[in-house]
């Protein structure tokens, strides 16, 4: 993850250095220093996040081990960006929220697929009212996951469908519907010991139905967003990574189009909001407490499921 979510973005803007990295075996983080061409390898993860030249922390480690090293750069004054899912529940979300609020030290979640202009062209087309008020959202991402990733088909390590895939469908039904639903139903499918594939129907405030479906088990990767409004239909086709490819089709009264949207990869806008936000003092594009209110949302499909 961290080389499509911090080194290929960051080796396209010139004010952006990947300077060091650090790992629990000192062995491996030298052999991907190697392998990526970082300068530095520090000597453990406390070493890393009190190096006084560094102005970011990026942390891509277990999402079991993401709020304590959160707190910890929090805690040397260090803003920090920390990979999805954010934390093991709401809870430690919150933990972070209210340190980093405390300290004045921002705090970012690599949830990057928002930040592409597609996102923003499907925000465009509904606030237009084209497709008319929305009543019915169904976000899907299915990734086959190889057995032998040590994290995510490990539920003491933070895996599993819920939580690794899941978060990115949830996310993208919250950027549309809000943060005022309920949880009608939630099921999963569990394999080794994790939920292999979940879907829950959500029910918001508005009078919109969702339904967020993901999958570790799907034979090829699929992501998708399908948007009923009263008058039409708008469907996006892989608004996790529109850089790899997608398209934005709209169905309005027997007339269909469709759109692409061109622009940096998602990565690469995620990395220039922090940057913008960190040095110039900009507003970061979405609600400082995004996080927690993610993980409030995967605590209630969860506490649905069981």
């Amino acid at each position: 993850m961290a080389v499509f979510a911090m080194l290929e973005p960051a080796a396209g803007l010139d004010d952006i250095e990947v300077a060091a990295v650090a790992a629990r075996d000192p062995e491996r983080a030298r052999a991907y220093a190697t392998t990526h061409k970082i300068g530095r390898v520090e000597s453990d993860y406390e070493a890393l996040i009190s190096a006084p030249d560094l102005d970011l922390i990026y942390i891509s480690t277990p999402a079991n081990a993401h709020a304590e090293h959160a707190l910890a750069a929090i805690a040397a004054g260090k803003p920090v960006l920390v990979e999805k899912p954010f934390a093991l529940n709401a809870a430690q979300a919150q933990t972070v929220y209210d340190a980093g609020l405390q300290a004045g030290v921002p705090v970012f979640e690599a949830m990057h697929s928002p930040h592409h202009r597609l996102f923003a062209r499907i925000l465009e087309i509904l606030d237009s009212g084209e497709i008319g008020p929305v009543r019915k959202i169904d976000a899907v991402f299915g990734a086959p996951i190889e057995r032998s990733d040590p994290v995510r088909w490990s539920a003491e390590l933070g895996g599993g469908a819920l939580m690794d895939l899941g978060v990115y469908p949830l996310a993208w039904i919250r950027r549309i519907a809000g943060e005022a639903f309920t949880v009608i139903s939630a099921s999963q499918e569990r394999e080794d010991g994790v939920d292999a594939s979940f879907q829950a129907v959500l029910a918001f405030a508005a009078g919109v139905e969702a339904r967020a479906y993901a999958s570790m088990t799907i034979e090829r990767p699929t992501a998708r967003l399908l948007i009923e409004g009263e008058r039409g239909v708008l469907m996006a086709l892989n608004p996790l990574a529109p850089q790899m490819g997608h398209a934005l089709t709209v169905k309005v009264g027997g007339q269909t189009r469709t759109e692409t949207v061109d622009g940096a990869s998602s990565y690469a806008e995620q990395l220039k909001a922090v940057r913008a936000t960190l040095v110039e003092g900009a507003d970061f594009p979405f609600p400082a407490d995004d996080y927690v209110l993610s993980m409030r949302a995967i605590d209630m499909v969860r506490a649905a499921m069981s």
